[in-house]
């Protein structure tokens, strides 16, 4: 119970460092953009670039992250197969929810911010890793130690995760994103992998509202369910094909493992004879 406890603290505190960064960042912007006389929507961007480089910070300085997680690779087809699943998988999600209305309340602001330099790079690179950080690095790691349930720790940070964006049309899109990215954390160990695929989701996401377009393939077009079956079995056969590449691999550790034991086993029985 204690154990669980310090887990649960320990994401309470994320969450609030992540929050408090946000608060105290943009109302030093609101006071400065009101005294200059400009439109508070102006500090948006900037004001969310600050604060998410202030979490990365701040998470790394309390060792709730360690800098070489960052960085951590994969073999090159485990990427490539890793990037298609939840590309695929995402989108097919996102056409799915494009059949439904959903109220997006900040469709204005994040246009406004896909304008400027510092919403790019607040949205497609600053914002993806410190998200990552937080959702998986933390809180999936914490809440899976806490509940000793790998399903259980992305479940609930992918809870949190859509929770957060506050957003309705994000709110629906990043609960299944965050099972996608979650599920391929724990499965590859790498922070890298989500970290890219969140990158590229959220660039494809910018473009196309700098573009100020909407997609013509979604649910209610001829092609869209079609298109949606296909992402979709891409995306199932990508994850098989990782799930049979970590278990051959675990498969070989474990023999080498039980050879080496045999051979120290061996060397023994042969010193002893002797």
């Amino acid at each position: 119970n204690y154990i669980i406890m310090a887990k649960i603290k320990q994401t309470i505190t994320s969450i609030g460092i992540w929050i408090a960064a946000q608060i105290v960042v943009t109302l030093i912007f609101m006071i400065a953009a009101m005294a200059q006389g400009n439109e508070v929507t102006s500090i948006l961007a900037p004001a969310l670039l600050v604060s998410d480089l202030l979490v990365i910070i701040l998470l790394i300085a309390i060792k709730y992250c360690r800098f070489k997680e960052l960085f951590k690779t994969v073999p090159a087809n485990v990427f490539l197969f890793s990037i298609v699943f939840a590309i695929c998988g995402m989108y097919s999600v996102d056409m799915l929810s494009s059949g439904v209305e959903i109220p997006n309340m900040l469709e204005d602001q994040f246009k406004e911010m896909s304008k400027t330099l510092s919403g790019f790079l607040a949205i497609c690179i600053v914002g993806p890793i410190m998200e990552e950080i937080m959702m998986r690095c933390v809180i999936l790691k914490e809440m899976q130690r806490a509940t000793k349930s790998m399903w259980w720790g992305i479940i609930i940070s992918s809870a949190l995760f859509a929770i957060v964006h506050i957003n309705p049309v994000q709110v629906v899109f990043a609960m299944p994103a965050g099972i996608i990215l979650g599920w391929l954390y724990c499965k590859t160990g790498s922070l890298l992998v989500p970290i890219c695929v969140h990158i590229l989701n959220n660039s494809a996401a910018f473009i196309t509202m700098r573009m100020d377009s909407d997609s013509t393939f979604t649910i209610k077009s001829p092609f869209g369910v079609m298109l949606t079956f296909i992402l979709f079995f891409i995306s199932v056969g990508a994850a098989i094909w990782i799930v049979r590449y970590y278990n051959k691999l675990r498969k070989e550790q474990e023999l080498q493992q039980a050879a080496q034991a045999e051979s120290e086993g061996d060397s023994g029985a042969g010193e002893l004879v002797e």
